[in-house]
């Protein structure tokens, strides 16, 4: 049968023969191979092969067409008994015609998804298949509009009511937007419009058309998602919000071409857990992300009919409290030829949830600074109990080898203070777990370390200084970790305590914003960082980070959202000043290098009444994490503070978005109003 090329879906699981999904109703789209897709599923149960032939398949192609009627009739008015033979005589029939289509199936490998959710007691099997190039994303195709419904697929982007949307093409701006100051005064452009957008912006704003993948978690553990009145399932209360996705490999800037071979960012000895839990597949192939399940406002601003409609929780607050997840995600299908040890069809999955496990607090010392709240310590057995916490806008990073996690816990901390953890993985036989859970992750209590000094900031641990003659990757030896606290002006706290003990560079950081801002007539430009680390660029020496701007800049409550909106990004690159006078590198201070203009993702989501995504933003906006991994920049984001995103771009599109500054110049001298 022919594969199913359509809006990004989650793929039906892989049988030997023939693909099935459950389903309840039948509703085909066009796909751009020729065939027909399913659009929308009812049920999200898998049925074994002999039962899920008694409802329609998930795609079929032109040859299966004539039997499409047949197949309805004999669901509706056969015998179950009787359907399953008229259906086995269908389909045997039709798959003849399909036989030389069969070895260009594209990939379709178990996942997450309305017929097949990754329970934390659950791992995906990762099954064979042959390639075909990417699906586009969106079919170009004209798409009949009676055919289309709101999307209730929790691994598929979300359908929002329009008032969701950014209007960045609408003619009547709200003055806080209309009368705002942008970098170099261009208004923002959308980073990865479709395809078929291309004509509507023009050649000049038309960046890169990139496939965005939703990152799927499953949340069944700890919420029950039928549990309204009607007894019909529900989307969860979020999908998981604001995710951070990195490589695993040991050094993912090195290019096959590079000398830079001693460099390792990551010691894989410190994921082994990771490593036992599939050991089919390479390590360096994986990603691992982070996500928090937190407050969320994937309702916000709905009618109590209009969450019906689009069958949002009906939960007021996270069920089982404040949570992050961590997930094991399979790598993204950067067009290479070597799959590593994967199938190539694997590469089609991309990003693909194949294990996760909620990030646990050990107890093995006071955790907080408020007396009333603080955790206490409490032993386990031969250890220290565990539990789950707040880890609010989890983003991960790299020092000493190892992985680390930096978020917030404003109950117990504070809402001013960032903290960073190293993560401990287990394997399962370690983790008290119940049986089919692959890994557990923590952190220790005692490994906590807080900096005082804002709520978005991002470490640097890794400095390339360029290549020498032999074309080798120079490295600041042994560097100590540092924090970018601040953009504008570029403020970097050097040496951290990594004993524990609270850095507090916030007085100082206020005295020298105070001064330079004075001096340029009061003018401000309100930029924040956003990604958790610093990605090294060792062409250049250049270190890599994505801002962002709210507009307006004060995040209270209002008819668009609980805090923050109308977000826009930018790429930025910061380096050490190139002073020749000063020997020592590492005591040069950080100066902004480049900057580009601002922009925003293309919307996912279909709105109620529309066939396709149009061509908008949302209204909230959160770039979380980037890294870069062959030749590409990964880049994770989150949804109207309720789902999360990734997308790649080439590392040689964000260079040519890289604008250089003056020396000197900040980003407010770069702030003109548009028109």
């Amino acid at each position: 049968m022919r594969a199913c090329l359509s809006t990004p879906r989650q793929p039906p699981i892989t049988f030997p023969v023939l693909r099935f999904r459950a389903t309840s109703a039948v509703d085909y789209l066009p796909s751009s191979t020729g065939g027909l897709c399913r659009r929308s599923v009812a049920a999200s149960t898998c049925l074994p092969l002999f039962v899920a032939m008694l409802s329609p398949p998930a795609c079929m192609s032109l040859t299966t067409l004539p039997f499409a009627l047949p197949i309805v009739w004999v669901n509706k008015f056969l015998p179950k008994r009787l359907a399953f033979f008229v259906y086995a005589s269908l389909f045997a029939m039709s798959e003849g015609d399909d036989a030389e289509d069969d070895a260009g199936d594209a990939p379709m490998a178990a996942s997450p998804g309305p017929c097949f959710a990754v329970a934390p007691t659950t791992v995906v099997r990762m099954i064979s298949s042959t390639s075909l190039p990417p699906p586009p994303p969106f079919p170009d195709a004209k798409i009949n509009k009676s055919l289309t419904k709101l999307n209730r697929d929790k691994c598929e982007f979300r359908s929002y009511p329009s008032n969701r949307l950014y209007g960045l093409s609408s003619k009547s701006q709200p003055k806080f937007l209309s009368e705002a100051a942008y970098i170099r005064g261009k208004w923002p452009i959308i980073l990865n419009p479709n395809a078929s957008h291309k004509s509507t912006i023009g050649e000049d704003n038309f960046q890169h058309a990139s496939f965005v993948w939703k990152v799927c978690f499953d949340t069944t553990s700890w919420e029950d998602l039928k549990g309204s009145s009607d007894g019909e399932e529900r989307l969860p209360f979020t999908d998981g919000h604001n995710p951070s996705v990195v490589s695993l490999a040991p050094n993912p800037y090195r290019s096959d071409d590079s000398r830079d071979d001693q460099h390792m960012r990551l010691d894989p000895k410190h994921l082994k857990p990771l490593s036992i839990a599939f050991p089919s597949i390479p390590l360096r192939t994986l990603f691992l992300g982070v996500s928090t399940f937190g407050g969320g406002q994937c309702k916000f601003g709905l009618s109590p009919e209009e969450v019906d409609e689009y069958r949002f929780s009906l939960h007021e607050g996270p069920p089982g409290g404040k949570r992050a997840v961590i997930a094991l995600l399979s790598p993204p299908d950067l067009g290479s030829s070597s799959n590593d040890g994967l199938e190539s069809s694997d590469h089609q999955s991309s990003f693909r949830t194949l294990a996760q496990a909620t990030l646990l607090l050990e107890r093995d010392a006071k955790y907080g600074t408020s007396r009333r709240n603080s955790i206490k310590p409490e032993r386990s057995g031969s250890g220290f109990a565990r539990m789950h916490q707040e880890f609010d806008d989890a983003r991960l990073f790299f020092h000493l080898g190892r992985l680390w996690v930096l978020y917030r816990n404003g109950p117990l901390f504070g809402y001013t203070s960032q903290l960073h953890n190293p993560i401990h993985f287990e394997d399962a036989a370690d983790a008290d777990a119940t049986s089919g859970v692959r890994f557990a992750a923590y952190v220790k209590a005692s490994e906590t370390v807080v900096i005082d000094g804002g709520r978005n900031i991002a470490l640097i641990s890794e400095e390339p200084i360029g290549r020498n003659g032999n074309g080798e990757v120079g490295w600041v030896s042994s560097p100590s970790l540092k924090a970018l606290t601040w953009v504008d002006p570029v403020t970097v706290i050097h040496d951290i305590n990594m004993q524990g003990l609270d850095a507090r560079p916030m007085s100082s950081r206020r005295l020298q914003e105070g001064s330079y801002r004075a001096n340029k007539s009061g003018r401000k430009s309100n930029i924040h960082g956003t990604n958790g680390y610093m990605v090294p660029l060792i062409s250049t020496g250049e270190l890599l980070g994505i801002a962002h701007f709210h507009r307006p800049e004060n995040r209270e409550k209002s008819d668009f959202a609980l805090h923050g909106h109308h977000y826009t990004h930018a790429f930025f690159t910061i380096a050490r000043e190139m002073d020749e006078n000063v020997k020592d590198i590492s005591s040069r201070p950080f100066k902004l290098r480049r900057i580009s203009n601002e922009f925003v993702f293309r919307a996912n989501s279909i709105p109620s009444g529309e066939t396709r995504p149009p061509l908008d933003s949302d209204i909230i906006q959160f770039a979380s994490g980037i890294d870069l991994f062959g030749g590409q920049v990964i880049i994770s984001y989150g949804i109207n503070d309720c789902e999360g995103a990734v997308l790649t771009m080439p590392m040689e599109k964000v260079q040519q978005m890289l604008i250089a500054v003056d020396h000197g110049q900040e980003v407010v001298d770069l702030m003109i109003a548009v028109g």
